[in-house]
């Protein structure tokens, strides 16, 4: 496990805490061997929806993506804006997608300068200034 939102490069899993468990290689290898942590998951989709946990996969030139639950799950959204904006600088473009709808929610590091909402951009609404 790693500190609350510490970044690591390939995969790994977000917990609602902020810590990270890397995967040392693919996340459904991970989870057939730790069945006793994500009991009943069959592959990563399960593990999103139903444990709450985060996918982030971190690839070389500064590209992430995350997997969660919905756009519409309010902890879901709060933990990803909330790993991305502490690690500003690492990362270059993050794909978000969501298990309840097809697509991506695609955000950049100008989505967390002051008077924007990077939350409100996964969850697809729009603030007014």
């Amino acid at each position: 496990m790693t500190a609350p939102f510490e970044w690591v490069k390939g995969a790994a899993w977000l917990f609602p805490d902020g810590r990270l468990d890397i995967v040392p290689g693919f996340h459904d290898e991970w989870i057939a061997a730790h069945q006793d942590l994500a009991e009943g998951c069959a592959n990563v989709a399960d593990v999103v929806t139903r444990l709450g946990w985060l996918s982030v996969v971190s690839y070389s030139q500064g590209y992430v993506e995350f997997m969660i639950r919905s756009k519409a799950d309010p902890v879901s959204v709060s933990l990803c804006v909330e790993h991305l904006s502490r690690n500003l600088g690492r990362w270059e473009n993050a794909l978000v997608m969501t298990m309840d709808e097809e697509g991506y929610i695609k955000l950049v590091p100008a989505d967390f300068a002051d008077g924007s909402s990077p939350g409100g951009k996964i969850r697809g609404t729009f603030t007014m200034d």
